[in-house]
């Protein structure tokens, strides 16, 4: 399957609108709904998309303040689950195996969380929850990254990045490049897919919102991390990006979870093992059907 058989399409919310990618296979039974991370776009899912769409319907939004989506004032915590859920609805799927990466793992968790008769699986990629493990991977002085709260620090920080967004998102997806698995899985002309997006005009600073929307989501997880969630759950994980973190994380909120470490592989899995990557979900999804 090539991008030729990929839709974009456009959903208006009731407020904004969500643009997304989809891949319907024939004789599907099941949908999978990707959510990419930071400082991404849906471009993100572009080597997977094709894989998964062999078995599965997929879906590929792009996040509310990135991409070809709307650029909200606010709403940037659980706000975001319930504009996915809009958009599911509106699409008549009564449930969806949610594939969240990075930020991405953040909303997959909330919409699991506020509706889980809706959510058949969980696959929860290098990614970490508030007040479940986030704040160790933001502590710079236990080798947390400083992109944490250099996002959440406002107008500084936007305006340092301005005009530097090709070297700014450059230097993040390729930081791990030493000894990496395969250095040329993005392209320039991939973070300059990025670097485009965040260049539109409020892009930077509502992509950045989700950083700030951190001590917000961290009270609505421990709430909802009273009940663990009871969908089967996968926790992927990568050599040199968060490695076991984030199932300690997905342990802390789910019944039944499963692990699996992508070896000499960086934080952006999807893009730098998109084949490995794909089957790990497909068998997933596939092995745990309920």
């Amino acid at each position: 399957m090539t991008r030729e058989n990929i839709s974009f399409r456009s959903h208006r919310l009731h407020e904004g609108r969500l643009a997304y990618r989809c891949s319907m296979a024939a004789g599907a039974k099941q949908t999978v709904l990707l959510l990419h991370g930071w400082p991404q776009t849906s471009w993100a899912w572009r080597r997977v998309i094709p894989l998964l769409s062999e078995q599965f319907d997929v879906i590929e939004p792009d996040l509310p303040g990135f991409g070809d989506s709307s650029k909200p004032e606010s709403g940037f915590d659980k706000t975001i689950a319930r504009k996915l859920h809009e958009l599911v609805e509106a699409l008549g799927i009564a449930k969806v195996a949610f594939v969240g990466h990075d930020l991405g793992g953040h909303a997959a968790y909330a919409y699991a969380a506020q509706w889980p008769e809706a959510v058949s699986h969980f696959v929860f990629v290098e990614s970490s929850l508030p007040a479940f493990g986030q704040e160790e991977a933001m502590d710079v002085s236990r080798g947390g990254s400083w992109h944490f709260g250099f996002n959440m620090a406002g107008d500084i920080s936007e305006s340092l990045v301005e005009g530097r967004e090709f070297l700014f998102v450059n230097h993040f997806v390729h930081r791990e490049t030493v000894g990496a698995f395969d250095p040329d899985s993005i392209t320039s002309d991939d973070v300059n897919v990025y670097a485009q997006a965040l260049a539109r005009p409020g892009a930077l600073r509502w992509s950045s919102s989700y950083y700030r929307a951190l001590p917000l989501n961290r009270q609505d997880n421990v709430i909802w991390g009273k009940t663990p969630l009871p969908m089967s759950a996968l926790s992927i994980g990568a050599q040199w990006g968060y490695g076991p973190a984030s199932a300690k994380t997905l342990t802390r909120v789910v019944v039944n979870v499963s692990e699996i470490i992508i070896d000499e592989c960086g934080h952006y899995v999807p893009e730098k093992r998109p084949v490995e990557f794909a089957k790990t979900v497909s068998d997933f999804i596939s092995n745990e059907a309920t």
